[in-house]
């Protein structure tokens, strides 16, 4: 029995990739006003409720801890996605810090903390970059 290798297989996955885009990129349009328009009401919420803030930094550090330290024994033993996510971790409860202790709400809080979790983040895509 002779196999005809198909010649085109690529012409397939490139066809799935732009259908998947074309989905991601309706959902994105779907979603985006709408999120515009729910920000301002889910921020407030946010500063009536610090409550919430706190449950978000613990569980970072809860399960951003977890996944840093088992990368580093397991995999890597590079510290230095260690040092980039505790950097971050350290940012977002000097923000809360800030907030609780100094009554500070301007915009340097909210970029302290903004800034914070995108620091903690990029320590997880490295952790995650050097673990595989």
């Amino acid at each position: 029995m002779k196999v005809h290798k198909n010649k085109f297989t690529h012409k397939h996955y490139t066809e799935q990739i732009t259908v998947f885009l074309s989905v991601l990129c309706t959902i994105h349009c779907i979603l985006t006003p709408v999120l515009v328009v729910m920000m301002p009401v889910a921020a407030s919420y946010f500063e009536q409720y610090h409550w919430v803030e706190y449950i978000l930094i613990a569980s970072v550090f809860l399960l951003g801890t977890s996944s840093i330290l088992h990368g580093y024994k397991d995999h890597h033993q590079n510290k230095f996605p260690v040092y980039i996510f505790f950097g971050g971790l350290i940012l977002l409860c000097s923000a809360s810090i800030m907030k609780i202790v100094f009554h500070v709400s301007d915009p340097s809080e909210h970029f302290l903390s903004g800034f914070g979790g995108i620091i903690c983040g990029c320590g997880q895509l490295y952790n995650l970059k050097l673990s595989r």
